[in-house]
């Protein structure tokens, strides 16, 4: 599994390439426009009035599984749709199975308000199991395997999924979606503003590199970017923020450090291993061929060490 370079803050930007900064700094109840538009870009032909943001620590089935935290839970207003938006700084072998289970969460919670509302005496005689639709959006800093490259989007950049029928693609239900930007297919690096043609570029662009930047790029003028700048602009943020998002990003370095250094240490190790174990065998091959010359066992023992 490769391991992505370690962001460092070289701008005027925050780094929002790690969840916890993420949540700290874009995603959070201080910025819905900017989640607003986040959403619209990625699900095309989506509109959103207003949004409620809910909690995003959830309970589990009983009370001795563990607490999931998401980077956002919200829900459009209007329509009742909920939206789980998360950013993966690091390749994750079972990250889309991971979302899977994050997905249950808002379902069995829709369903479990049902089940209430039946036994308080709403419907009691029928279980209602519609459900609204919900959506999962990742961030990741990365590209996910596919089977080929039909499997992504026109724009080269997002893989989506839903529950479909395996024939036809006929839509079984329409109450669990799941699209994934695949930030580590953007082609562009962090010079290479100018080659962004559209929108989603331009946005998968800033995430990646704003850290480094003094400013926005000069064609990077829409909305949605004007917002994104102005929330992670680290002078603009006020000192309770400010603080959060440094200790954040102490810890995420800590942790990224520690985790190259145990992997340096371990190929290192590996290596060690691997040259030991190539001297022994040139050493047994060596006796070996010592023995069919009609070398005594104490001559063979005393030259190499090996007892045949």
């Amino acid at each position: 599994m490769a391991s992505n370079p370690i962001p460092v803050q070289a701008g005027k930007y925050a780094c929002i390439l790690y969840d916890s900064t993420f949540k700290v700094v874009v995603v959070n109840r201080s910025q819905p426009e900017l989640v607003r538009q986040i959403i619209e870009l990625l699900i095309p032909g989506k509109h959103i009035s207003s949004l409620t943001f809910l909690d995003k620590e959830q309970n589990g089935l009983v009370v001795s599984e563990k607490k999931t935290n998401f980077d956002l839970l919200c829900r459009d207003d209007q329509t009742g749709e909920e939206f789980i938006v998360e950013m993966q700084f690091g390749e994750q072998r079972t990250y889309r199975e991971r979302m899977l289970s994050y997905a249950t969460y808002p379902i069995r919670r829709q369903l479990a308000e049902k089940i209430n509302r039946r036994l308080s005496g709403e419907d009691i005689d029928k279980m209602d199991y519609s459900l609204r639709p919900v959506y999962v959006l990742s961030f990741l800093n990365f590209a996910l395997p596919h089977e080929n490259e039909h499997a992504l989007a026109e724009n080269g950049l997002i893989s989506s999924y839903s529950i479909r029928n395996a024939r036809n693609g006929e839509l079984m239900t329409d109450a669990l979606h799941f699209i994934y930007v695949e930030m580590g297919r953007l082609p562009y690096e962090a010079n290479e503003e100018a080659k962004c043609k559209s929108l989603l570029e331009k946005f998968i662009f800033s995430l990646k590199y704003m850290h480094q930047m003094t400013a926005p790029p000069e064609s990077f003028t829409e909305d949605i970017l004007r917002l994104l700048y102005h929330a992670t602009e680290l002078g603009t943020m006020n000192i309770k923020q400010r603080e959060e998002y440094e200790e954040k990003m102490r810890n995420e370095l800590d942790i990224s450090l520690e985790k190259r250094f145990v992997a340096e240490k371990s190929r290192a190790e590996g290596l060690a291993e691997g040259r030991a174990e190539g001297r022994e065998d040139a050493l047994l091959e060596t006796a070996q061929k010592l023995k069919a010359m009609g070398i005594s066992s104490e001559q063979i023992k005393e030259a190499t060490g090996i007892d045949l």
